[in-house]
């Protein structure tokens, strides 16, 4: 057993638990199990019976399905002239469904900022929602802003035209990245999700050109997670820090655990901060199935295409790290996370999820909660809801 690891930032010392190394063991495995599909490599990829039966992200988020349709789709598809890349970027970002950005592609000619007019994307969205088509991905909760219209989807291409208005010339005039995130959170239903995943999908363009290294955004799941690797509670001011820390210091973990980790690509790209945070909520997941009898094995949906990595990744833009250093509070909290409401549910893979809105935070940080979990922490949300529903 090697000893245990700490990690010291902004004067506190945090001693790693073993879901620590279970990170990196996830980490490495599930690269694994890509690395292995896309050399078309019959399953099973692996002999790890959570991984076996249960769903998982990719290790590195640009490749799971929807960033790699971006890329190839999305951004290489068209015009490069940067407004007409933000705007294809944030028309898919808007609805995040494959289906309907090809419909719309395939309904629109030419499909151009230049050319744009409302009627002619509010024919093709309202023939689907007649059609009773699944507008939005489900893998996404997206509130609508208040914008004069009935249907979520016009009030969303609504805030699309408003965002198209200035969004082109301050990701080229941006200083930071964390610029443009504080920008698009200035509107009501851009949370810190929505707006953190829009920024990620334009980095790989060339429109929005700044180092991996430079920012990241810690979501509800990833909090959980990053409180699951370390003993005690996490402030807040300290999430990002010791983020940084598992990024930069990921080698020294792989080599510790005598973990086999090739990293991305031709270049052995390695994890990068959207990819630890990606990960770590990943992880929760993960921890939550120890113990949990498999009902089935899982069955991905066919062969895995060639990998495309984005090209701006090689810009020299790239190479400068612009980090925007905020003044912290003065007073330190925990975060805390207490159930608001409880609006929907769903079933996945056999069990049953329930759609949390969180007190004290914007309805875009609604998620996607395990029933396992809620029944501990919120058992009395479960029951209003039930009651209101079956009333």
């Amino acid at each position: 057993m090697s000893p245990p690891l700490t990690v010291t930032v902004r004067g506190r010392t945090f001693e790693p638990t073993p879901v620590f190394d279970t990170f990196w063991r996830f980490a490495a495995e599930r690269h694994a199990i890509t690395e292995k599909r896309f050399k078309d490599l019959p399953a099973p990829w692996t002999d790890d019976p959570i991984l076996r039966a249960y769903p998982f992200c990719n290790t590195y988020r640009v490749l799971d399905r929807v960033s790699q349709y971006i890329i190839t789709e999305v951004i290489e598809k068209g015009s490069q002239d940067p407004t007409e890349l933000v705007f294809r970027i944030l028309l898919f970002n808007t609805f995040t469904s494959i289906n309907t950005y090809e419909t719309l592609r395939r309904a629109i000619a030419p499909f151009t900022w230049a050319t744009y007019e409302r009627a002619d994307y509010e024919r093709v969205l309202r023939r689907l929602y007649d059609d009773r088509v699944s507008i939005y991905t489900g893998a996404f909760q997206k509130p609508a802003p208040s914008l004069g219209f009935v249907e979520n989807f016009m009030n969303h291409l609504a805030l699309m035209e408003v965002l198209m208005k200035d969004l082109p010339m301050r990701c080229v005039k941006a200083k930071y990245i964390a610029d443009i995130f504080e920008w698009l959170c200035t509107f009501k239903s851009m949370g810190d999700f929505t707006a953190y995943q829009l920024v990620l999908n334009l980095s790989y363009s060339s429109v929005l050109n700044f180092s991996d290294y430079d920012f990241v955004v810690v979501g509800v799941g990833s909090r959980r997670g990053l409180q699951r690797c370390f003993k005690g509670l996490i402030p807040h001011k300290c999430e990002i820090d010791i983020i940084r820390w598992m990024q930069l210091t990921q080698r020294d973990h792989f080599s510790r655990l005598d973990l086999k980790f090739n990293g991305l690509g031709p270049r052995a790209r390695p994890i990068m901060l959207c990819d630890v945070e990606h990960i770590l909520c990943e992880v929760d997941k993960y921890v939550r199935k120890l113990g949990t009898p498999a009902r089935r094995t899982f069955q991905p949906s066919g062969a895995l295409p060639k990998m495309r990595l984005p090209k701006a990744w090689t810009l020299p833009a790239r190479l400068s790290l612009r980090i925007k250093c905020q003044k912290e509070a003065e007073v330190e909290f925990i975060e805390k996370f207490v159930v608001s409401s409880i609006q929907s549910h769903r079933g996945v893979e056999g069990e049953r999820e329930f759609l949390v809105y969180w007190e004290g935070y914007s309805s875009d940080d609604a998620s996607w909660e395990p029933e396992d979990v809620l029944v501990d922490d919120a058992p009395n949300a479960i029951r209003e809801y039930w009651e209101r529903v079956q009333a």
